[in-house]
């Protein structure tokens, strides 16, 4: 039977067969963490409860077959109050070890935005991953998904940042641009691997020519490490599934525009639809941007850019530096300059562009729901259903529902309940732009204001004096 812990037991008091007689101390870590354990009364089995470990990793521990991480001593000072003993030992440990192999300790994060407003419940919900799972040996995984130009990896950084400077992933913090979400132009795995393998300081010449034994390598460096790991702007799932560490002292975050459906099943991971700013933390973003007093001599214009800028990052930091360059007093000229949809548009500061980040994301979709994307800009009202869909792009109700989910999946267009989507209003004026430029392809397959091969409808009707 296990012996529960002794009450009002101190864990100074250690029993002798662990104590070095020249140092009057435990000769090394697992003596020192079975001492502490043995005068607790605890079992292996119940620390092994208090620590979310098995007994058996715990056994290597005290007998020497296992060196300890930080991770694991952590939970072993909080289990046995012990302050920071374990933690400062096996920090030590671990320190010197990586100075014998050669360890390169990366810290690759760019640096956080000076103007990051909002995002407070995103925020703590990326903490989350980091307050003890339930299931200790999976690596936690953050998928920050949304539409182009939402501020996804402003907020990736942002946290990355914070949980940095709380004390977390000592090991390192690696950032890899995985350049999707467009097939032809998305970094290749086995590339990035190799890249990676160099950033921890693995030798060219012991980096393997297979994905797979790359992919192995990659997890065996990193295997007992406290790291975090930031895949920008991800493709798909296949991309991501190669590059995820083993360790479960390791952390990945993912941004995406996709949802990466096939992810799930694959990893433990946590999905964070990122949706535009708040009305006042988008006047913030602006204030915050072209300074305070420029913001209060004319809060109303803030408001109204705000929301000619559709509450998106992008758009707003846009506007704001163009505030700035031109040496307005207020947002007042910016406002009204930002009327017409085409100007929203056109928003632009170097070579940062807004119509770029919404260009990226449609060429990725395939012919079908790059027809109906296009469709959709023309189509009248917030709402959009199969059958407006179906009617204007002129396809089959069927056809123009599959298309309305791939749509979904890449963030241009948001399910509003079970029959309707929305869309943003700047992704509406851009598919609306695209439409005009291509409106022989949309102006053919509407007949007499009706769509081949289907009834009449009020957003068909409506559509077809847009497209004449």
């Amino acid at each position: 039977m296990e012996r529960e812990p002794t009450q009002g037991s101190s864990s100074t008091q250690l029993t002798q067969d662990t104590i070095d007689c020249r140092t009057g101390l435990p000769t090394t870590f697992g003596q020192l963490l079975r001492a502490h354990r043995t005068e607790r009364g605890f079992s292996l089995t119940q620390l092994a409860t208090r620590v979310h470990y098995n007994p058996g990793h715990i056994s290597k521990v005290e007998t020497g077959k296992r060196s300890p991480s930080a991770g694991f001593a952590r939970a072993c000072d909080q289990a046995l109050d012990a302050g920071t003993t374990f933690t400062a030992i096996a920090s030590a440990l671990e320190a010197a070890t990586r100075q014998q192999q050669g360890w390169v300790r990366p810290g690759q994060l760019p640096t956080a935005k000076r103007n990051f407003v909002g995002r407070h419940h995103h925020l703590r919900q990326l903490d989350g991953l980091l307050q003890g799972h339930e299931q200790p040996l999976a690596v936690p995984v953050g998928v920050i998904n949304g539409p182009p130009g939402v501020g996804k990896t402003a907020l990736a950084v942002q946290w990355a940042h914070r949980a940095v400077n709380d004390g977390h992933f000592p090991d390192g913090q690696l950032f890899v641009s995985l350049q999707g979400p467009e097939p032809d132009a998305a970094a290749a795995p086995f590339d990035v691997l190799e890249d990676l393998l160099h950033a921890v300081g693995v030798p060219a010449g012991r980096i393997p020519a297979d994905l797979d034994q790359r992919a192995a390598t990659f997890r065996s460096y990193l295997h007992g490490r406290e790291m975090l790991l930031v895949l920008d702007n991800a493709a798909d799932a296949q991309q991501i599934r190669p590059l995820l560490p083993g360790s479960a002292g390791c952390a990945v975050v993912v941004t995406s525009r996709s949802r990466l459906p096939g992810l799930m099943p694959l990893v433990d991971a946590v999905s964070l639809p990122l949706p535009e700013l708040r009305q006042p933390e988008a006047a913030k973003l602006i204030g915050a941007v072209i300074g305070q007093v420029r913001a209060d001599a004319n809060p109303g214009a803030v408001a109204v850019l705000a929301e000619r800028c559709g509450r998106l990052p992008l758009a707003l930091v846009l506007a704001a530096e163009r505030i700035v360059s031109q040496q307005h007093d207020s947002a007042e000229l910016i406002a009204a300059d930002l009327e017409p949809q085409q100007a929203r548009l056109d928003l632009a500061e170097g070579d940062v562009a807004l119509r770029d980040a919404f260009e990226t994301s449609y060429r990725a979709l395939d012919e079908q729901s790059a027809h109906v994307f296009r469709g959709l800009g023309l189509l009248p009202g917030h709402l959009i259903d199969v059958v407006g869909a179906a009617s204007i792009a002129g396809v089959p109700p069927e056809q123009a529902s599959l298309s309305l989910c791939n749509l979904a999946a890449a963030h241009l267009v948001q399910r509003h309940d079970e029959r309707h989507y929305r869309m943003h209003d700047l992704l509406r004026a851009y598919a609306a732009d695209l439409a005009r430029q291509s409106n022989g392809g949309l102006g053919r397959v509407m007949t007499n204001g009706r769509a081949a091969g289907t009834a009449p409808t009020s957003n068909s009707l409506a559509a077809a004096s847009l497209v004449a």
